[in-house]
């Protein structure tokens, strides 16, 4: 199933917590990536081979996951990503499906976890704008 708007309306009703604290959310989401798949923690040079207490509280580490939070919001905001980001991600790492699924189902579980009230409903719009994402790389 494709994102329709009911899907952007319903994430972005819960999606005020990611917004107001990006890096926060980044840093859960990569950690929780790295932690689940860690073969995935090479794909990214400037992490590969940091442990887990290097990872925490780590400048770039942040940086890296507020990044990528903001771009998902300003996505989720505007029902469609900056052309840039969408270019530059494609020839990087997460133009593979499988990986940009892995990074996806953690941000769902994520957001069910941290976020109050984002139940079944919320989480399924939120796969299907994270479906809408992908697509919209050419994954």
């Amino acid at each position: 199933m494709c994102a329709c708007v009911e899907d952007y309306k319903k994430v972005l009703n819960f999606w005020d917590p990611v917004k107001a604290n990006p890096k926060y959310y980044g840093e859960i989401i990569f950690q929780r990536l790295f932690e689940t798949h860690p073969d995935v923690q090479k794909l990214f040079p400037k992490f590969a081979g940091l442990s887990k207490e290097q990872l925490q509280n780590n400048p770039d580490f942040q940086a890296h996951g507020e990044t990528v939070v903001c771009k998902l919001t300003e996505f989720v905001q505007h029902q469609k990503a900056d052309e840039s980001f969408v270019k530059g991600q494609a020839k990087r790492r997460w133009h593979d499906k499988v990986n940009f699924r892995i990074i996806s189902e953690i941000i769902v579980v994520v957001a069910a976890e941290k976020i109050d009230g984002f139940g079944t409903d919320a989480q399924t719009a939120l796969k299907n704008v994270l479906k809408a994402f992908q697509t919209g790389m050419g994954a």
